[in-house]
């Protein structure tokens, strides 16, 4: 048996566990995978780990204590629905949590998409792109500081996200990043999903749970961030539209088809709703003949919120980095509170 300390590696990928074995700050650990196994495997191993990498398998009560020497659980993101915190704290065990790139990145583009689609981004742009001051039959002027044409196209409905309220469906590792660059814009953040966060959860991330229907009816930016499954396939189609204010803007992030995108097609050109931020569709690309195209009070970007895709090369060392600073005694990053 190896005096390495045992961190056990959540094996629902391969390829996770191989990106971990080649990092060089591993040969600090005997690493304990599972690939292939079921539960069993992790319960045979669960004994010899003092530390465990987890991100979505779960990781029961019954498992933490069958681990006596346990001492400190790291999360990938920032969700731990799927660990028992508090029998974890109760023994004694820290647990870490830290933000996944292909989280954030899916969650500042969903951002972007918001500012894009309150400062009217498309409309200005076009409208310095093809110089439409000539036919408005206005004159380019030599400026200065208090000198200017601001807003010269008249491009109405230009708003601010400041006090703004939003609504998250699907508060999970992206929806929490989303979350937090809402707060610090100062808005207020709403969320809905099946399963209602813990007091705790819904302090740290000043977020408010409503029922779905009530979420409809009082935001004015609805953000999309569930998965694609048969229960939200078509999820917001004419009805939801109806319940939403006039004003209110849908940004989809998430998978296309949880949207019905004739029915938002026809809320947008009739005023159900104000506008549209998409990244997803239900065919992809969006095929030219789609109805969304003919409407401006759309953002179009074409499938790129999963941004660089570095996070495999960035997420695996600090996770291993963060728990060698557990293990040398040094302050950790995202150290979750005891309830």
């Amino acid at each position: 048996m190896s005096d390495k300390p045992g961190l056990l590696v959540d094996s629902g990928s391969a390829r996770l566990v191989e990106q971990v074995k080649s990092l060089p700050d591993a040969a600090h650990f005997e690493i304990l995978s599972y690939v292939g196994e079921g539960e069993e495997a992790v319960a045979r191993l669960m004994p010899q780990a003092e530390f465990v990498l987890i991100y979505q398998h779960r990781l029961s009560g019954d498992m933490i204590r069958s681990a006596p020497q346990l001492r400190f659980i790291q999360k990938f993101g920032l969700n731990c629905k799927n660990i028992d915190v508090s029998t974890a704290h109760q023994l004694g065990v820290a647990i870490a949590t830290m933000p996944l790139l292909r989280n954030v990145t899916v969650a500042e583009h969903a951002f972007g998409l918001m500012i894009a689609c309150a400062r009217k981004f498309v409309a200005g742009h076009l409208s310095v792109t093809n110089a439409v001051y000539r036919e408005m039959g206005i004159e380019p002027i030599r400026t200065a500081q208090r000198k200017i044409k601001s807003n010269w196209p008249k491009i109405e409905g230009v708003s601010e996200l400041m006090d703004a309220s939003v609504g998250i469906i699907g508060l999970g590792d992206i929806g929490m990043e989303v979350a937090k660059r809402c707060r610090v814009f100062g808005m207020n953040v709403f969320y809905f999903q099946r399963e209602r966060h813990s007091p705790d959860v819904e302090e740290q991330f000043e977020v408010r749970f409503l029922p779905f229907e009530e979420l409809l009816e009082a935001v004015d930016y609805l953000v999309l961030v569930l998965p694609h499954t048969t229960e939200t396939e078509g999820m917001i189609g004419p009805a939801e539209f109806v319940r939403m204010k006039p004003t209110a803007t849908l940004i989809n992030v998430a998978r296309g088809a949880i949207v019905d995108e004739d029915a938002l097609a026809t809320a947008l050109r009739t005023g159900e709703i104000a506008m549209a931020g998409l990244d997803v569709y239900r065919e992809e690309p969006l095929p030219e003949s789609s109805p969304l195209l003919e409407l401006p009070n759309v953002v179009f970007t074409p499938h790129t919120a999963g941004g660089s895709y570095r996070s495999h090369a960035l997420d695996r060392p600090a996770a291993i980095a963060n728990i060698l600073r557990f293990l040398r005694g040094e302050p950790v990053q995202g150290l979750v509170k005891p309830i």
